[in-house]
This record gives structure tokens, sequence and C-alpha cells, in this order.
């Protein structure tokens, strides 16, 4: 324990100040581009999607004249996304700007994570995190009332203003709310990063300095919504998501002492607010929705474990590998796999390769076995490398949180879906934030050693 708050000590410099700013700018148009696309600049909606790549691209050069990347992870991802950039103009599609489209997803944005590993420091993070939980609670406000409201109401509007709705296909006449996000993948994205850190809050706020803080009706305000999202957003993937999470967290359980003292009250706590749920009787519609859907999908999919997990998580990896054998030497070209790439070109031109919802697949449809398995093998390296330092920072400094945000990078980085743009930022800022929880503080001369090989690989 003593450790852990040395680590918590680390407080804001002036280093990096202006990059610092841009990050905190890209996370602010990451939640809120969407509000910006449905219902502040609708006719603007087509240049918001790319509101964010001005920052990345501008960080990540600065970066590059810096010498900041010490990974040789960024320089094999640069490196290969550039080749298939060169393959995809002279044997792929041939089309430049959908090419390029596809290559920024690696050239800029991959190392856009080590970006803020490398500006950002523990107060950025600690900060950042109190602003994703303060603003969980009128996010779920929001998609409580897009849940019960028609497709046709303002809050429901679809991006450009679209009428008939941002809501995605639920169940029982109810709509998959997508929050203040183009679609409701954002929202789940955004409730993937809610989880770890309100798990770190309801363990730690006590222990936290002043400016961290909240009141501890807060933490449970926070708990509540999140625990009414749920079955809101009609979405599997929370569900499971948020059991993952769990898991990770009965794990740090064992393995750090000062936790099991409050594991028992965290499970009160939340027995207690389902048990109100349930019994008022507030709950039943959402549960109700919540619960025809996932036996529909589970039923058409074979079974929740065989196909629900089995097929649609693990199955994925499998078919990325049989896709790539079917697949040109070095594919059909980057960005072909994307939704403004796949608008562009004609792709019924080429075969059904290009599943939305499996990345492997995508990435081996646009470049090819070797290629494009060698960007999936960094992808896994990087988050086995984050796994592996976030346990040293569990068991040696009892320091859980760098633990919590390494699940949401196992969920998000090996094989989340980067072709979204939404989805590809919350991809990079659970690896990004993942890195700053990983800067030890200069106090604990453990840390401090570590910290340097975390350096030299980061």
């Amino acid at each position: 324990m003593e450790n852990f708050l040395k680590l918590n000590t680390l407080v804001e410099g002036d280093d990096y100040r202006m990059e610092r700013k841009l990050v905190w700018l890209y996370l602010w148009l990451l939640i809120f581009e969407g509000a910006l696309r449905k219902w502040v600049l609708p006719g603007l909606n087509q240049p918001l999607l790319l509101v964010r790549e001005p920052i990345v691209i501008f960080l990540v050069l600065r970066a590059l004249q810096g010498h900041w990347f010490k990974s040789p992870l960024v320089n094999v991802m640069m490196f290969v996304s550039s080749i298939s950039l060169i393959m995809t103009l002279f044997v792929g599609h041939h089309n430049a700007l959908v090419g390029l489209f596809g290559w920024r997803i690696y050239f800029f944005h991959f190392p856009f994570m080590f970006v803020m590993g490398h500006v950002l420091t523990r107060d950025d993070l600690m900060k950042m995190i109190r602003f994703i939980l303060l603003l969980s609670i009128p996010m779920t406000i929001l998609v409580v009332l897009q849940f019960y409201s028609p497709q046709t109401a303002w809050v429901n509007r679809g991006i450009g203003g679209d009428m008939e709705g941002a809501g995605f296909s639920g169940a029982l006449g109810y709509f998959r709310p997508p929050g203040t996000f183009s679609f409701t993948s954002g929202y789940v994205c955004f409730q993937a990063v809610v989880c770890p850190a309100l798990l770190y809050y309801v363990v730690m706020n006590t222990n936290l300095q002043e400016k961290y803080k909240f009141p501890q009706w807060v933490v449970y305000v926070m708990m509540v919504c999140f625990l009414i999202s749920i079955p809101v957003s009609i979405s599997r993937t929370h569900m499971f998501q948020t059991v993952a999470f769990l898991l990770f967290f009965a794990f740090a359980t064992i393995r750090t002492s000062y936790m099991k003292e409050k594991l028992i009250g965290v499970i009160f706590l939340s027995v207690i607010t389902v048990a109100f749920l349930l019994v008022t009787g507030w709950a039943d519609t959402p549960l109700q929705a919540f619960t025809s859907r996932f036996e529909g999908a589970s039923n058409a999919e074979g079974g929740a474990i065989e196909g629900s997990i089995g097929n649609r998580f693990f199955g994925s990896f499998f078919r990325g590998l049989e896709n790539a054998l079917k697949m040109p030497t070095f594919g059909h070209g980057l960005g072909l796999g994307t939704n403004a790439g796949s608008k562009m070109m004609d792709r019924t031109i080429y075969n059904s390769g290009f599943n939305g919802e499996e990345e492997w697949s995508r990435i081996t449809g646009e470049c090819g076995l070797l290629l494009g398995w060698s960007i999936i093998a960094v992808r896994v390296i990087f988050s086995l490398r984050i796994l592996k330092k976030a346990y040293y920072f569990l068991t040696q400094n009892q320091d859980f949180l760098p633990w919590m945000l390494a699940c949401g990078v196992l969920l998000t980085i090996p094989n989340g879906q980067w072709a979204v743009p939404t989805n590809l930022g919350f991809c990079m800022l659970f690896g990004g934030l993942a890195l700053v929880a990983l800067n030890a503080s200069d106090e604990d001369e453990d840390a401090e050693e570590y910290s340097e090989e975390l350096k030299e690989e980061c």
C-alpha cells in the first residue's frame, strides 16, 4: 500500500504543456464528436468524422522530430503499413485516397498511444478518469431518455440530423441508444473506460489525494448509473466486457491485501442496488429488452457460450487466418475494409472477406497473409507486454489501476474494430492511458528502476 501511495504522488509538470492540452482536446472530441455531428453542426457531419486527425498527425510528427519513440513495435508498425500502402497502390485497388485512409490507422494512430505515454503524467491520468466518471452520470441520463423516446425525438436524431434516428436495432421495439456518439458502439466503448475507472474509485477513493477524491455519495451514484447502463444499452458486448473487468478485479483482490477488506462492501452495495432496481420495477422494461435480445442473438449463433462467446469473439481469430489464405499475397489494399473506403469504391467487385465486426479478417483482407499478420502480431505483442508490466505493478507496488487498464487493452487492441473512427479512438485511449499508468514515480527506487525499462520499450 505504501508503494501505491508513492506512485500516486506524481503531479503535473511544465513539460509538454501544449502536447498535453492537445491530448485533452482529443479526449473531448472523441466523446462529443457524435454530438457535434448529430445536434450542433449536422451539415458538417462528414468533415467532423476526421476532426481528431490533425491532432494525431501533429503529435506523431512532433514525436518523430523529437525522437520520442523507443519501442521497436512502433517502427515495425510504421514500416509494415508503409509497405502495405505501396502494395496497395501498385497491386491492390490503386486508389491513393482510400489507401491513405487505411494507412493512417497504423502509421499515425498506433504511435499516438506512445505519444500519450510520453507526454502525460499520472496527474493527467487521474484527472482524465475523473472527468470520464463524472460524465458517466449525465451520459446515463441521456441514454435512458434515448431508450424510452421514439427514434423521431431530438435526443435520438442521427448523424447529419437524420430524423430516422441514431438508435441501432435492439429488441421488443426498443433501440440500442448511442449517447453522445454517432452509433451505439461508441457508447459501449465509453462504458468500457468507465468500468475499470469506477472499480478503481470504489476501492481507492478514500485513499487518494484530496484533489482526486470524490464525495463517497458521488461514487455510489456512479455505481448505480453504471449498473443501469447495462440493460438500457441492450448490448451484449457491454455485458461481456463488464464481466471481463470484474474477473480482472477479482484477481487483483486476491493479489493485493488492502482490497480484500473493501471487496465485501463493494459486493454488498452492488447487491443492494440491483435489488432496489428489481423491487421497484424501474429496470423491468430494459431488462426484458436486454434479455430478449440476448436470448434471440444467442440462439441464432448457437448458444450463449458456443455462439456468442466462442463463435463471435474467439471464432473471429480463426476466421482471420482462414480469410488470409484466400486473399491475394498483399491483400486487396489498405482502407478497403473501412466504411469510408468501401463507399468510395465498389467493394462488391472483391470477395466477402471484409466483415466489419471481425478485425483480423479485415486486416488480412486489406494486407494479405504476411503483412496482415505482421500487423496483428504487433497488436498482440503490445497488449501482452502491457499485461506483463501491469502484473508487475499489481504485485510489487500494490497498484491495480494499470492492471484494470490492461484488461481494457486486451479487449480493444488485439481485435478491436479499428476501422471505425470512434472505436479506433477509444482503443488508442486505452493503450495510451495504460502506458501512462505504467509510468512510475521517481520517489520509489524500485519503481524508478523498472520505469527505465518501461521507457526503453515504450
